[in-house]
């Protein structure tokens, strides 16, 4: 009963759609879930949802579609967040697929790649970021996990003080000595 296109030989613990769990859950293996849940999931493996969860996720790995998610997610590996899910809450991931909306911070090691429907509204700190035409990004972006020295590129100089008064001097409006002249009174 997999219709997330896994193939695997472990236990799946499924929550079928209708079911509301007030509480944590707790799974050693994967978790399907097609309900609701208020409370936080706890997972060592792939958690599946396509369902409404209004906690945190700490899982191994995450998939999303059709989902409404209000919380912070972690994750060891990768989430994908699919069409048609909304997540509000931060996420901290090795890397991220957005194809749906999300509203919070974004903190992934590897890459993120924002889809051509994604709607981001999140700071985003990654590694390396793909965006596709049409994607809506809404926040501030950061490689800071690249391997990659920017005062290498762009080393930082001292400003010339000299030519800083030059260029000043050079904006300011010209002034002339002699007094402009006043109009006559009739």
């Amino acid at each position: 009963m997999n219709n997330f296109g896994e193939t695997g030989n472990g236990e799946i613990a499924v929550i079928p759609k209708g079911t509301v769990i007030n509480g944590n859950i707790d799974i050693n293996g994967k978790l399907e879930m097609y309900g609701e849940i208020n409370g936080n999931i706890n997972s060592n493996d792939r958690v599946n949802i396509c369902g409404a969860v209004t906690g945190d996720i700490k899982a191994n790995d995450l998939y999303t579609k059709d989902s409404f998610i209000e919380g912070k997610i972690e994750c060891i590996q990768g989430a994908v967040v699919r069409d048609n899910t909304v997540i509000l809450g931060d996420i901290y991931a090795d890397s991220l697929v957005i194809d749906g909306a999300i509203q919070g911070k974004l903190d992934v090691k590897g890459c993120v790649t924002v889809g051509e429907k994604a709607i981001v509204d999140s700071d985003i700190r990654a590694k390396a970021i793909q965006v596709s035409n049409g994607a809506a990004i809404n926040g501030h972006c950061s490689l800071c996990y690249a391997e990659l020295n920017m005062k290498d590129i762009f080393p930082e100089t001292e400003p010339d003080s000299k030519a800083m008064e030059t260029a000043e001097e050079a904006d300011k409006p010209k002034q002339s000595s002699k007094p402009k002249a006043v109009a006559k009174k009739k």
